[in-house]
């Protein structure tokens, strides 16, 4: 043997690659997915059916999120939650979070879990004149925003 690790003459340079992680502990593979078993364990319940893991890769966890308003509040939480996946998976096994919204039907095993309905609540009709006031819009200015408002409803689930 010599110097660098070769066992024999022309010995390709990947077998001493892979041979001096093994040795030193670091040849194990991550898996790609985190289960929901783990991943529900590891927030909870109630983040769970809202939000779910798809890969794993190259320690980015990739989560599909309900809506725009629970991706910023896990974005917020980001530190808390590569922490308790990291004491779940190992140390560093989780380096960053990236987010997606869910297409529909994603989230419905978890919320099933979770004990929600399946089906997300229709949201709360708000009537402009009870939270405005005196500041109301223009009339057909806010019919235009409540027309953009429902398109963009129907598009996501």
């Amino acid at each position: 043997m010599t110097r660098f690790g070769l066992r024999r003459r022309g010995e390709k340079l990947c077998g001493v690659l892979h041979r001096a992680l093994q040795e030193n502990g670091m040849a194990r593979r991550l898996p790609r997915r985190v289960t929901p078993e783990v991943w529900e364990s590891a927030v909870g319940a109630q983040i769970a059916a809202r939000a779910q893991p798809t890969v794993l890769s190259g320690g980015t966890l990739h989560l599909l999120v309900q809506d725009h308003r629970w991706r910023d509040q896990l974005d917020a939480a980001r530190t808390i939650l590569l922490e308790r996946l990291n004491g779940k998976l190992g140390k560093g096994a989780v380096r960053a979070l990236q987010f997606g919204l869910a297409h529909e039907g994603a989230l419905d095993e978890p919320r099933r879990r979770a004990g929600f309905s399946p089906e997300l609540p229709p949201p709360p009709a708000v009537e402009p004149s009870g939270v405005l006031g005196s500041a109301q819009l223009d009339p057909s200015l806010r019919e235009g925003l409540l027309r953009a408002a429902e398109a963009a409803r129907r598009r996501r689930p």
